[in-house]
């Protein structure tokens, strides 16, 4: 069974969202972060936001990458 709910605003019911890239602000000694809004597809009303996992593992690449050219 999939699990499906509603939009808190419209009301409408969700099985599927729209993603949107966005920076996400943190206090870590990072000014931004490359974040993903999910949305609700009916009115647009942002459902979550999570850091971008796949960006993070490519930051995380890059910076080995260029420690070992050290």
């Amino acid at each position: 069974m999939i699990n499906t709910g509603k939009c808190p605003k419209c009301e409408t019911k969700i099985s599927n969202v729209k993603l949107e890239n966005i920076s996400v602000s943190a206090g870590f000694g990072r000014e931004t972060w490359r974040g993903i809004s999910y949305l609700c597809k009916s009115c647009n009303t942002v459902l979550s936001v999570q850091i971008d996992p796949i960006s993070i593992s490519s930051e995380i690449l890059e910076a080995i990458a260029k420690k070992k050219n050290y």
